[in-house]
């Protein structure tokens, strides 16, 4: 055997020591709805937007809810297309952008603009009004289970469908709660920003019917650098659904990843 094989080897075993070693400390969440259907609330936001900090501040009151990730699931899209007004929003991301230009295209809402609510898949103005959530659904649309292994990122969700549309798609959804973000530019310069249910990072897969559910698998990359290295003070969570052809969600399920420490 050459010193170049030993050497291949070695690094192999070690390769394989680390994978075990990670895989045993790795913490597995386990997320599950009931059979009615959950509410999706998603909002669409910029720090540099002079008028969002109200609609945010409506989301942050959700955090006491205790309906918080058992009914309600809340999600701010940060886009970036007002970063270019003198602040680069810290939670700015394209796919924000692509996602609300989705559901403008699939006729889900009127416009483009911020702050911009869309609950369970339909642009909702009741908050101009100040006018409450739109009510809890009633209606059984099946049993969504999501499961998330923190080391790896990887994540997967089996639904039993009951009475609801059949799902097309699957979204898997990385929050981020910031305490404080100080805005020193823009329409909002001088403000700290309380900034919850930021979104991280979100992808998405087509959903197979296998065995007498629909199940889908993803991977979540950015979660294992946050379980390596967490942001000071910072919380984090999950939110995750199965939609239709139309984006429109069908079932969702989520909540905290507390395992993930806090420095």
């Amino acid at each position: 055997m050459t010193i170049k094989q030993i050497l291949g080897r070695s690094s192999a075993v070690v390769f394989s020591l680390t994978l075990i070693l990670e895989q045993a400390h790795a913490q597995v969440y386990h997320y599950q709805s009931g059979a009615q259907k959950n509410q999706l609330i998603e909002l669409y936001t910029s720090q540099g937007c002079s008028s969002c900090p109200p609609a945010e501040h409506l989301l942050t009151t959700l955090v006491q809810s205790k309906q918080l990730f058992k009914r309600y699931f809340p999600i701010a899209l940060h886009v970036d297309y007002w970063n270019y007004l003198g602040w680069s929003d810290t939670y700015s991301s394209p796919h924000s952008n692509q996602r609300q230009q989705k559901h403008f295209k699939q006729s889900n809402t009127s416009n483009i603009y911020t702050p911009q609510f869309v609950v369970d898949g339909n642009e909702w103005r009741g908050f101009f009004r100040g006018a409450p959530l739109p009510a809890l659904s009633q209606q059984a649309t099946g049993q969504l289970k999501l499961q998330v292994e923190d080391t790896l990122g990887a994540a997967s969700m089996h639904f039993s469908r009951s009475n609801s549309k059949i799902p097309s798609y699957c979204h898997f959804a990385l929050l981020a709660f910031d305490p404080s973000v100080k805005v020193t530019a823009g329409e909002n310069s001088g403000l700290n920003l309380s900034q919850d249910f930021a979104m991280l990072e979100i992808t998405t897969s087509p959903a197979e019917f296998k065995n007498d559910h629909f199940t889908c698998n993803a991977q979540l990359s950015k979660l294992p650098a946050l379980t390596n290295q967490p942001a000071k003070n910072r919380k984090y969570a999950v939110v995750s659904w199965m939609a239709s052809q139309l984006h429109s969600p069908i079932q969702v399920t989520g909540g905290w990843l507390d395992a993930v420490k806090f420095k």
